[in-house]
């Protein structure tokens, strides 16, 4: 494993987020759970999703055993399926009216080709059109926000998305399916859709943000049988800590880069130029409406009226 980066300043101080709601995605494990444990140190009331219940309990509870927090609560979902990503949405909405950030981390590499009960490719489910069902149902809650900064919406990404190409013919990837192509292909999404929604809001109430956590130590890719487990331990020689790659993350919930800025892609802290497929307003613009009609979130349509955006930043 690589030496972790290290910075002058902590990512997060140790009351920033108090009494501020942060929920995040994929927390039982990896970056999310690191992240989760960073924003309960920080006095946040941290909602933590994830798929399995025994395995999210267990990581709140060790996070609350470690930061003394009791404002760390647990939510279950499978974000494969449109029904559970309205559902949570909505859920959260319900239990949370007012909150400050939501990180969507939840995410998967799938070596083979599966379709959710929906007639989704598992990849674009889970590392896409879960992000945006997600935003999109939880934002009457991020812009009911009240405070001096803008709420957040942070979308974790990656360099995978560097080559990517997107296919409006084959959004599903039926033809000559390969795992990693179909992964690469939902980061870009990722930052197209932080793109496309960041143009849609006023960021003086909500600003968007896409984020490289850098290669993480984690069980990512370990769910492909032994073919993945093997890809995962030759990843492990070249990477981070789940701690540090939350870093950046962490810093955009509080930073002024974070509240001034909407539409970038950041590494290591740092506004980064993405691939130019992922700078296509063309691009972003399409797959916004494609997503729109798949995950049937017309009706979120009108929350976005009427604002005046900040058009995404570029190097």
């Amino acid at each position: 494993m690589r030496t972790d980066p290290e910075f002058d300043t902590p990512p997060l101080q140790p009351n920033a987020l108090r009494d501020r709601t942060v929920v995040i995605t994929g927390a039982s494990d990896g970056i999310g759970r690191a992240l989760a444990e960073r924003c309960a140190r920080a006095q946040a009331h941290v909602v933590m999703v994830g798929r399995n219940e025994a395995k999210t309990r267990h990581a709140a509870s060790v996070i609350m055993n470690r930061t003394g927090s009791r404002t760390v609560t647990v939510e279950i979902a499978d974000l494969l399926f449109l029904e559970e990503q309205h559902a949570l949405g909505e859920r959260l909405r319900g239990k949370y009216p007012s909150v400050y950030a939501l990180v969507n981390n939840a995410g998967a590499l799938f070596l083979d080709r599966e379709e959710t009960r929906d007639g989704l490719e598992r990849t674009f489910a889970l590392n896409h059109v879960a992000y945006v069902t997600l935003a999109l149902r939880l934002l009457p809650s991020l812009l009911a926000q009240q405070g001096h900064q803008p709420a957040r919406i942070v979308n974790i990404a990656s360099r995978a998305h560097v080559g990517a190409r997107l296919n409006f013919d084959d959004l599903q990837n039926t033809k000559g399916y390969s795992g990693w192509r179909a992964y690469g292909q939902s980061k870009l999404a990722n930052i197209l859709f932080t793109r496309a929604l960041a143009t849609r809001l006023d960021a003086r109430r909500v600003t968007v943000h896409a984020v490289h956590p850098g290669l993480v130590a984690s069980r990512f890719a370990a769910n492909n049988g032994v073919f993945g487990r093997l890809q995962r331990k030759l990843m492990d020689l070249f990477s981070v800590s789940s701690m540090a790659g939350s870093d950046t993350a962490a810093w955009l919930l509080t930073s002024s880069a974070g509240a001034t800025t909407s539409g970038g892609y950041w590494v290591r802290r740092e506004h980064t130029k993405p691939s130019s497929a992922a700078r296509d307003e063309h691009t972003a613009n399409a797959l916004w409406d494609a997503t729109i009609d798949l995950a049937s979130l017309h009706d979120a349509l009108p929350l976005l009226h009427g604002v005046q955006p900040l058009a995404p930043i570029d190097v």
